[in-house]
């Protein structure tokens, strides 16, 4: 079982080198894949934004618009998430990597199995085919659904989460109330045991004074009868 345990974890590193944060992906501003791609693009419409980027550098701003810290090395990058092996296993959204150096996101999927990339030529963010490129790999980071689950996860956390602050706070709202009653009934079992007290006093007092009185009333006889 241990032995089993290592392995599944050693798979786990080999296929991610990078943390995914539930609550960054779920607070991240855009929720998809295109909407990523889009950001990345707009950089474009930031006079002399894209112009501060290299191709690692958009990667890295890419992914963290849905909530992914990634590298910006290109080749810490072609390690990281799932390895894909041939081009024709792409999706929009993996990292492409190319023999010359280039790399990028894939933007669109052709139907003959050939697709466009974003990567930064000249200081601009551009969109390109592969055709005339030899490819080198590509790795798999995450997709629309992966993110949806992320973020569904996280919810789900926090509703569990929530919940338990929730019956904390109750709890303790209701161990706060008994321990007000208990208080309540120490202080009243209190002022009727002293109610009690004085009674015993009062009654002891009576009863010496009786006492005293009887004992008078027997000396006053005896001193009648001498």
């Amino acid at each position: 079982m241990k032995k089993l345990f290592m392995i599944a974890v050693s798979a786990m590193i080999a296929l991610s080198s990078f943390a995914v944060d539930k609550e960054k992906v779920a607070k991240a501003p855009q929720k998809t894949i295109d909407g990523m791609l889009n950001t990345a693009l707009q950089l474009n419409n930031l006079p002399g934004a894209a112009a501060e980027y290299d191709n690692g550098k958009l990667i890295q701003y890419a992914f963290s618009q849905v909530g992914y810290e990634l590298s910006d090395n290109i080749s810490s990058l072609a390690k990281e998430g799932k390895a894909v092996k041939k081009m024709a296993k792409l999706a929009v959204g993996d990292l492409i990597f190319f023999n010359d150096g280039q790399a990028g996101i894939v933007y669109k999927i052709g139907g003959d199995n050939s697709l466009s990339f974003l990567h930064v030529v000249n200081g601009q963010v551009m969109i390109s085919s592969s055709e005339s490129l030899g490819y080198k790999c590509g790795t798999h980071i995450t997709s629309d659904k992966e993110l949806a689950t992320l973020r569904k996860t996280y919810e789900k956390e926090q509703k569990a989460i929530a919940k338990a602050q929730e019956q904390h706070a109750k709890a303790q709202a209701e161990a706060a109330k008994a321990a007000e009653k208990a208080e309540k009934e120490r202080i009243k079992a209190e002022k009727e045991a002293q109610k009690a007290q004085e009674k015993i006093d009062k009654a002891n007092k009576e009863a010496a004074k009786a006492a005293a009185k009887a004992e008078k009333a027997e000396q006053k006889l005896n001193d009648v009868t001498k």
